[in-house]
Parts: C-alpha cells; structure tokens; sequence
C-alpha cells in the first residue's frame, strides 16, 4: 500500500515539515515520488518511521539514528546494528532501573504520608 505525505503525517502524528526534515538529515531512506513529484511512502517507510519515533523516544541521540539510518539497509551491517541497539537496549534498562527508583521513593513518601494522615484521624 502507498500512501501520500498527508496520510503519513496523520499516521505518525510527524508534521509534513519534520518528515521532509527527517528525509533531508538522512533519517529516512530516499523516498519515491510519483510522476507529479509528489512523496509516495509504502509499508516500508511507514514500518521504519514508527520504529524511528520509538527507539527516539526512548532517548537514542540523533546522530546514532543518523548512523542506524544510513547502514539499515545493508544485509553486511547487521553486527553493527545489532550492536547499536544493544547499546540502547542497556541505555534504556539503566534509566528504567532510575525511574524505578524514584517511583519508590515516591511511594515510600506516599506511605510516609498515609501513615500521618491515619494518625491525625485517630486523635
């Protein structure tokens, strides 16, 4: 299935303007364009953007997804890939392990101020 730059935009919730961005910075592949000139994206590029907004979500820097992007369609780099995402995948257990923390601080605080609260109702 192909579909325009309008439907792209709408199913990545991407502004046209950052999926050219993306496109010009190298983010994403060469994409094709029909007779008029008009960007046509197909299953491919809609698969890749979604895993590209995911794995930026989760805090890759720009300049590695510029270096995933550019070797993602060479079967030869598949070490490399896998290497990168590893890398990430540590990256991410590390600030999940962090965030884990605080939230049980906070729930520490929570009990801490369950417990006053119960005391006050008992007076």
């Amino acid at each position: 299935m192909n579909y325009s730059i309008n439907e792209i935009s709408r199913l990545t919730k991407l502004s046209k303007y950052t999926l050219r961005y993306y496109e010009k910075e190298g983010l994403v592949p060469k994409i094709k364009r029909n007779s008029s000139g008009y960007r046509i994206y197909d299953e491919k590029d809609l698969e890749w953007l979604t895993f590209l907004l995911k794995v930026k979500e989760t805090g890759m820097p720009i300049q590695t997804l510029k270096r995933f992007s550019r070797i993602m369609f060479n079967p030869k780099t598949i070490p490399e890939r896998r290497k990168i995402l590893l890398e990430h995948k540590q990256h991410i257990i590390q600030q999940q392990e962090k965030l884990q923390k605080s939230l049980d601080a906070i729930d520490k605080k929570f009990k801490k101020y369950d417990e006053i609260q119960r005391k006050s109702i008992e007076l």
